[in-house]
């Protein structure tokens, strides 16, 4: 009886990042060794919800302290540092599963390229902010989308190497019929913990 395959989705979705951010001009200045892919269980079914979610780990503009009013008192958080095989990380990309895998293709690698295009710039720690309230998207959900699109556009035009996309053939009905198995990172979210409280 054959072996069942197990994938670390984690390690070939990042494999997928670093040749994304490689091939496409606009995410050159991500560092693909300082952000880690990692997997988070979706609850819920049904194709609605969040398909992957973007963790920075600093504040604004690579801060890693943060001061707000909160009543009469100023209160400073600071967040913790990450490091990983003895890299520090400045970024988490979580795949929601089983949601991630009820994507077709062009959809999980969307959602892999929407995820790479919220990293700064700078690549500080923050995420790209737009003007207005709506910072991570900007004023249209629909424009964001469309940038998206284009730089997918971009990479497919160069012809990825086929393996690199194997990843996203991958899906809930084979992993729940045990075709395969999935295996990869599970690290909990840093949180920001509060280190001053100065009565005002």
């Amino acid at each position: 009886m054959a072996s069942v395959p197990t994938i670390d989705l984690s390690a070939a979705c990042a494999a997928l990042g670093a040749d994304i951010c490689r091939r496409v001009p606009e995410l050159g200045h991500i560092d693909p060794q300082r952000l880690l892919v990692c997997l988070s269980r979706s609850r819920a079914d049904g194709s609605h919800g969040v398909y992957a979610r973007i963790a920075p780990l600093r504040f604004a503009a690579g801060a890693i302290e943060h001061s707000r009013r909160r009543g009469r008192y100023l209160e400073t958080f600071r967040l913790p540092s990450l490091n990983h095989e003895g890299r520090e990380i400045l970024y988490l990309i979580y795949l929601m599963v089983p949601r991630f895998l009820r994507l077709g293709c062009e959809q999980k690698l969307a959602t892999v390229i929407h995820e790479l295009y919220h990293i700064a710039e700078a690549f500080d720690g923050d995420l790209r902010r737009f003007p207005g309230r709506n910072f991570a998207h900007g004023s249209s959900r629909n424009g964001y989308n469309r940038i998206v699109a284009r730089l997918q556009e971009q990479y497919i035009a160069q012809s990825p190497d086929p393996q690199l996309l194997d990843c996203l053939n991958l899906d809930e009905e084979g992993w729940r019929l045990g075709h395969f198995r999935l295996t990869g990172l599970n690290v909990p979210l840093p949180r920001a913990r509060l280190v001053a409280r100065q009565r005002l």
